[in-house]
């Protein structure tokens, strides 16, 4: 039994690296990393320039389009994929690059193995995480967030598909009650580990691509030490920035 799931799931990542070798210009959908968006990739940008992080953690490869891109700022990427086929698309498209990690798991699973294994003496640094795996029914992202704040005190996240209060042109996703991706459903992780969240400060009316709004979440430490002076973020309403 064991046997024959393997052979199956196995076929699947053949099938996923086949698919890239016969058509890599599917690697481009979505119209380019980060959704195509222009103001996010600078924003993502200027956040990597001025926290200098040890490494680059995505959850959610899906073509390695944004993977690739991540890896272009040299640091060490992981990033992990739950699909099979998926994973050996982007695995047969990153081979050549030699920063480029993936994980084939759930990533809930791949960020535990990831923070406790290859990147366990970098937990004290800073590290970037990119978190783009929700998906219809299952939401991951609560639990994503509790597992690298609680083993990550410096992390700075960035989350995908996230509301953007004040800015309806930015899209975000919305599984039902309690699985909107809004500050409410983060909510008790802000107040668990102490952070703050800021959001893009260009207007959706400037943003190219698929328009899709997004969040950051640090500790307020490093609002007050670092992010503070990210020109494309917004500074967080109301928030007390004391260390």
């Amino acid at each position: 039994m064991l046997s024959a799931l393997s052979d199956i799931l196995l076929g699947k990542i053949r099938t996923g690296a086949f698919r890239y070798r016969r058509r890599p210009w599917l690697g481009r959908a979505w119209g380019g990393p980060l959704n195509g968006q222009g103001w996010r990739c600078k924003l993502v940008a200027e956040i990597i320039i001025r926290t200098e992080p040890v490494a680059i953690v995505e959850t959610g490869t899906f073509l390695g389009t944004s993977t690739e891109w991540f890896c272009s700022f040299q640091a060490p990427v992981w990033s992990c994929e739950a699909s099979e086929s998926y994973f050996g698309f982007s695995r047969q498209r990153l081979k050549s690059v030699p920063n480029a990690n993936l994980v084939l798991a759930d990533s809930r699973t791949a960020l535990r193995e990831v923070l406790d294994g290859p990147l366990k003496s970098a937990v004290h640094n800073t590290i970037l995480f990119y978190l783009d795996a929700h998906w219809e029914d299952d939401l991951p992202l609560a639990d994503e967030i509790d597992i690298i704040f609680a083993a990550c005190p410096r992390a700075v996240v960035l989350i995908d598909d996230f509301e953007v209060p004040g800015d309806t042109g930015y899209s975000y996703d919305d599984y039902g009650p309690g699985k909107a991706l809004t500050a409410e459903y983060v909510a008790p992780s802000l107040d668990k580990f102490g952070l703050v969240i800021m959001y893009p400060k260009v207007s959706s009316d400037l943003e190219t691509g698929a328009k899709r709004g997004c969040a950051v979440l640090t500790r307020k430490a490093m609002v007050h030490n670092i992010l503070g002076a990210v020109s494309l973020l917004r500074s967080p309403i109301d928030a007390d920035l004391k260390a």
